[in-house]
């Protein structure tokens, strides 16, 4: 029991110490978050379909809503987003407008930058560039180059080469030239802004700027939006790059709650939140947060991502199934544990009722050994009562006779054996009939201790023979041969010899007065 008691402590430890670096409330958020995500998803669900239901009554009507959708589409499902962007590409060669296509390839190649066609984005990027942006379009094309070459450089990463570090350099010099350009497009001040300047501080090594400017923006923004959502995974990169892990993961945690009521399946920061919690020891919640980025990447589409979770996916799968079997052998212990101590309660419960039974027995055999007792006081009161009006009758018959002048008949009446005989009998027939009153199995029971051949017959119902009556005061507790012979008036000798021969009859002679003492007693 002492040893269960440990387990149970030492699992209950293990869970609370798991995740001791990161506060547990934001985890209990996040994990609300993701119980509402089904919730979510159908409202973005039903804003793109409120979109696809708009009545278009022109091809630029038609145009502005296929946009629409496949924006909504982006970071939802890549594959629909696709789609949508080229027919209203189609859309845009009927009408001829060169703007509204450029506008959309744009979109298309955000998404294929998602989906992971790097050559087929870069490919498409640099003809919307010889064909002229329109100024309009500068943002959105300067924006488009900067996610392109990040998507190229995260993937580069990946592989993990030396070979690819001159590559790598590159692709973030062409990220900070579209970031340089982007910056002159954007509002200062605006939250957007912002988060590019902090991007482009970080990279100078301004850290602490950058983490201004990005505190500005989580402070200000709506936590449920996509500036938000990026606000907090660069501050969360930021923090790693300070060697504070245990922030970082807070960040991550604000990042994807964001990213999950704004229905965001492209996304990075719920996996970096899982691989930290792995590294932590809380395999349960990495394996929860790690599957569903698994899946929502795989729902977008997004290959990058997919590619980026697979690779650490087996590592936090495993573990996950080595905490299993550790549970389960835990559990299984528990059981077994839980299932003796079910047997020793019920056997408890057992011997509980046997000894209530065993209880309630004596009870009744204690108020039957009470009623006895009352019995015996009863009759010996009785007793008491008839001899001493005898007693009375004798002493008056015994004045009645001296007054009259009758000796003689007195000493007659005295010396008369018929008196005496008459007050041995009525004593038998008041101790017989009172003995078996309260021993009233005392013949049969007495007669099961002899050998079948020597058993005692009774001729008159309710009288004791001689041998009955001397081990009727032996089971009384008159064990005093003396006594005995004096209440029957027999000579002791005669008591003995009656003594003797019974019990030479008895099937156990050397326990035959123990035997008779058991008669009627409580068992």
């Amino acid at each position: 029991m002492k040893f269960f008691i440990l387990m149970l402590a030492a699992v209950v430890y293990t869970t609370a110490t798991a995740q001791k670096g990161i506060d547990n409330d934001i985890l209990k958020r996040l994990d609300r978050e993701l119980e509402l995500k089904a919730t979510y998803d159908q409202r973005k669900i039903d804003r793109i379909d409120s979109l696809r239901n708009i009545d278009a009554n022109s091809l630029e009507e038609r145009y502005q809503v296929l946009c629409e959708v496949a924006r909504e589409y982006e970071t939802f499902v890549s594959d629909s987003a696709l789609a949508y962007y080229e027919h209203a590409l189609d859309i845009a060669h009927e009408l001829n407008d060169s703007s509204a296509a450029i506008k959309a390839l744009l979109g298309k190649i955000k998404v294929m930058s998602i989906m992971g066609f790097f050559h087929e984005a870069m490919t498409e990027l640099s003809i919307t560039e010889q064909k002229g942006i329109p100024k309009q379009l500068h943002k959105e094309w300067f924006d488009c180059g900067r996610q392109l070459y990040s998507y190229i450089e995260a993937y580069t990463l990946q592989g993990n080469s030396s070979n690819m570090n001159r590559y790598i350099d590159e692709y973030v010099a062409r990220q900070a030239l579209y970031r340089t350009e982007l910056l002159k497009l954007l509002q200062p001040g605006s939250p957007e802004f912002k988060l590019f300047c902090a991007e482009q501080y970080y990279i100078n090594g301004q850290e602490h700027t950058a983490k201004k400017l990005l505190n500005e923006i989580i402070e200000n923004s709506n936590p449920d939006n996509n500036i938000y959502a990026r606000a907090a995974a660069n501050m969360a990169q930021i923090r790693i790059a300070e060697e504070n892990p245990d922030d970082a993961a807070r960040y991550f945690a604000l990042s994807a709650i964001a990213d999950i009521r704004s229905s965001v399946k492209e996304t990075t920061s719920l996996q970096n939140l899982a691989v930290y919690l792995y590294e932590n020891g809380d395999i349960e919640h990495a394996y929860t947060y790690i599957t569903t980025s698994l899946a929502d990447a795989v729902f977008c589409n997004a290959r990058l991502r997919t590619t980026q979770i697979s690779s650490i996916t087996p590592l936090i799968d495993k573990a996950y199934k080595v905490q299993l079997r550790k549970k389960h052998r835990i559990l299984m212990f528990v059981s077994l544990i839980s299932t003796l101590l079910a047997i020793g309660f019920v056997g408890a419960c057992y011997f509980l009722l046997k000894q209530m039974r065993k209880l309630n027995v004596a009870r009744q055999e204690l108020k039957r050994a009470n009623k006895i007792k009352e019995e015996y006081i009863g009759h010996f009161l009785n007793l008491c009562s008839i001899y001493m009006d005898r007693l009375d009758n004798f002493c008056k018959t015994v004045t009645r006779k001296i007054t009259a002048g009758q000796v003689e008949d007195l000493v007659k009446m005295a010396k008369s054996s018929k008196f005496a005989e008459e007050q041995h009998k009525q004593f038998y027939e008041n101790f017989d009939g009172a003995f078996l009153h309260i021993y009233p199995t005392f013949i049969e029971e007495f007669n099961n201790l002899l050998q079948p051949t020597e058993r005692i017959e009774v001729k008159d119902a309710g009288r004791l023979t001689t041998e009955l009556r001397i081990f009727a005061f032996l089971r009384m507790g008159v064990d005093d041969a003396n006594k005995i012979a004096s209440f029957l008036h027999y000579s002791v000798n005669t008591i003995y010899a009656y003594r003797n021969r019974t019990k030479n009859k008895a099937i156990d002679k050397e326990h035959f007065e123990e035997n008779i003492m058991k008669i009627g007693s409580i068992s």
